[in-house]
């Protein structure tokens, strides 16, 4: 549909007042802060939904929505996930999961999207697939502190008598409740402005980044390619 160049003004007026210099300034700042690396995870069925989740991550990260970038983070460890069991199904056939003790054999995309994400870790450490402790506590970290989001509010770190920065999650909503603590160097986020929450997200960012490149372990390079930093894709979605 034709717009008159008086409408189109307008709209980029609204958009220069809404995404004013200092939001763009501070936008570069974590962008720079972060210094990632592309992730790279192949062509194959499933791995563009899984960049473009990761470029949507970045954005909210970048503009400060804490709250979308810390639940976007779930969601490409989940989809991330189902995509690297995907494909150790393709290499050696159906996988075994177990689930309140009972076996049960998992053949097909539509099996992996059935389980929850405790289940799809415990899979992929049997599996082998990610090995590391510090990962999985790190995917574990990232579930507690997108259930508080969504069901709760966003919990922040708040510096301790050791001069390292802390935080208190619950681990589950089930049962007896439990908590954990992470913890966060503040050499990490050294130069980091923002409100308290902007740590938090910077939190399940990194650290679902650190489990993608476990999970898909290619020689890293820049990130040129399929804009994964987010940097391609103008997507001004309303937060």
């Amino acid at each position: 549909m034709w717009m008159p160049p008086r409408c189109i003004d307008d709209h980029l007026a609204t958009l220069k007042r809404r995404y004013n210099g200092r939001l763009l300034r501070e936008a570069a700042r974590r962008r720079a802060h972060l210094d990632y690396r592309s992730v790279r995870m192949g062509d194959g069925r499933g791995s563009g939904r899984v960049r473009f989740l990761v470029a949507q991550m970045h954005q909210a990260y970048y503009f400060g929505w804490t709250e979308s970038a810390c639940i976007l983070a779930g969601t490409v460890l989940e989809q991330a996930l189902i995509l690297r069991l995907e494909r150790r199904m393709e290499e050696r056939g159906p996988l075994v999961s177990t689930r309140y003790g009972e076996r049960r054999w998992l053949a097909s995309r539509h099996d992996l999207l059935d389980l929850e994400l405790v289940e799809m870790l415990d899979l992929s450490r049997s599996e082998g697939i990610l090995r590391e402790g510090r990962h999985l506590l790190a995917a574990h970290e990232i579930r507690w502190i997108r259930n508080m989001v969504v069901h709760d509010r966003v919990p922040v770190f708040r510096a301790t008598d050791g001069g390292s920065l802390a935080m208190t999650v619950a681990k589950s909503r089930k049962g007896t409740l439990k908590y954990a603590t992470i913890r966060l160097d503040t050499a990490e986020v050294e130069g980091l402005a923002g409100p308290p929450a902007a740590l938090t997200g910077y939190y399940c960012v990194s650290r679902v980044r650190l489990i993608l490149e476990a999970l898909f372990p290619a020689e890293p390079t820049e990130a040129t390619k399929h804009h994964e930093s987010g940097g391609g894709l103008l997507l001004w979605q309303e937060q």
